[in-house]
């Protein structure tokens, strides 16, 4: 590489100039190549991440990242002039493998980017056109408080404190929305919401099955001392990459383990990659077909924890069925075995048909799970975001319940792991004053007929039906 005097190079000019370097490697066949992309200086967009020069005195301000993961991993903020010039993350030459580190992904990395974007908006727009037109005025932060408390004032007068609603998102939104719902609570309340994009329905099932809503499990942590590892829909390393979340237990568990670990996904993730023999291929939201095989494996076989299940569980077998349902073949064992509602024997043969995995691997898995202990089960969030996707959710809970493999050292309650993040006191939002609250993705529905919702047919709670619509957002 030629010596250069400015070491600065653009994210861009790299991508740019390796993806050309590529095809000189293809075009010339093995020369020598020169990666211009990695050169410093030589081009103007070299110098468009770069800080900005100033003669300002540099202030630094210690953070925590707040993109929508729960790592909170320690951001550095470099200011000159009040303007973000540096974004830096936790850094320790003496800090070990085992010691945990709060550093941020690339994401997190990015924030000086996001925070000097050009589309980014920082100051009050106010459409000037037709709703959709895309026209918009600046007006000042005097007139934007003005109208929205004007407008605010006006709603809660005319239409009750139920039309107003604080809408839910990802991200940031679970700390910096306290202070507007703190607020609202303040002045009389505002229409609820409940469940999430990320986990409605498992969280909606794990009451009935832990007794807890969530039912949080353990960490990549424990499953170090297990001896068999499943894990149904996640790829760590990609959804939590940062140090202070899963991404640093998974790696630190793969290092760890002696555990044979199998990943049940309809893709070889990153969590996988490059361990193909690992990677068990299964056809998109199959999975709960692929545990019904699996437990027919284990029933047929006499591989299920019976003193476990008769002790712990409801609903397993005739045994134990709460009195009032029972000899009508309504069990899980049942159903499984081909004797209830359906009268479909979850045969092996009969998931391999389903899910696109042989029945001799169900089978050969099911006989590794029956007698492998501690097995650890874990599921990511994304089998359970289809439709019936509680069940999804619920079966792979009840996989390690068949072979009492819950609470012990070393095993997990087939729900998604838990985390060993930092916890962040945040500001209190107090008591909604007002009762009602709607599943978070119908509040287009409350806006366009909300006095049509009720309990019955769009699942609002803390009131029969809703009295109004969405009227301020």
């Amino acid at each position: 590489m030629s010596k250069a005097t400015d070491s600065t190079v653009s994210r861009r000019t790299f991508v740019k100039g390796s993806a050309l370097a590529g095809l000189g490697a293809t075009a010339v066949g093995g020369g020598a190549l020169s990666l211009f992309g990695c050169t410093p200086g030589g081009s103007k967009d070299a110098k468009s991440d770069a800080a900005p020069k100033s003669t300002a005195e540099e202030k630094v301000t210690w953070g925590h990242c707040a993109i929508n993961c729960p790592g909170r991993c320690s951001l550095k903020f470099h200011t000159q002039d009040d303007e973000v010039v540096w974004v830096e993350t936790y850094t320790s030459k003496d800090a070990g493998f085992d010691d945990p580190q709060p550093r941020a992904c690339l994401r997190g990395r990015t924030y000086r980017r996001w925070m000097n974007h050009p589309d980014r908006i920082n100051y009050p727009m106010k459409r000037v056109g037709k709703r959709g037109e895309n026209k918009y005025e600046q007006i000042s932060w005097e007139e934007a408080i003005e109208t929205a408390s004007t407008k605010l004032k006006e709603v809660i007068d005319k239409y009750g404190n139920e039309a107003v609603y604080v809408p839910y998102a990802t991200g940031v939104s679970a700390t910096t929305s306290r202070p507007f719902n703190r607020f609202l609570n303040l002045v009389g309340g505002y229409l609820g919401f409940y469940n999430s994009y990320s986990t409605a329905q498992i969280s909606c099932i794990t009451p009935y099955m832990y007794g807890a809503k969530g039912a949080g499990g353990s960490s990549f942590s424990a499953a170090e001392d297990a001896a068999l590892i499943l894990i149904f829909g996640s790829s760590p390393t990609e959804t939590r990459q940062g140090g202070l979340t899963t991404n640093y237990d998974w790696a630190h568990l793969r290092e760890r383990t002696n555990a044979k670990i199998y990943m049940i996904d309809p893709r070889m993730n990153d969590s996988i990659m490059g361990h193909s023999e690992q990677w068990l291929p299964i056809n998109p939201g199959t999975d709960a077909a692929l545990v019904a095989g699996i437990a027919h494996e284990l029933i047929a076989h006499d591989l299920v924890d019976l003193e476990f299940l008769h002790t712990y569980c409801v609903g397993y077998d005739e045994e134990t069925m709460p009195e009032a349902y029972q000899g009508q073949n309504l069990s899980y064992r049942s159903y499984i075995m081909g004797e209830g509602y359906d009268k479909v024997e979850k045969t092996a043969e009969w998931a391999a048909k389903i899910t696109g995995i042989s029945a001799d691997r169900i089978k050969s898995l099911a006989q590794e799970i029956g007698t492998t202990k501690p097995l650890y089960v874990n599921q990511g969030w994304g089998p359970q975001r289809r439709s019936n996707g509680e069940w999804t959710a619920w079966s792979i809970m009840a996989l390690p319940c068949l072979v009492g493999q819950v609470g012990l050292a070393g095993t997990n309650n087939g729900t998604r792991e838990a985390r060993n993040s930092p916890a962040l006191g945040s500001l209190s939002a107090g008591k909604n004053p007002v009762a009602a609250s709607i599943p978070c993705f119908l509040f287009t529905d409350a806006i366009d007929h909300g006095p049509d919702m009720t309990a019955k047919n769009a699942g609002v709670k803390g009131v029969e039906k809703l009295n109004t619509g969405i009227k301020y957002m």
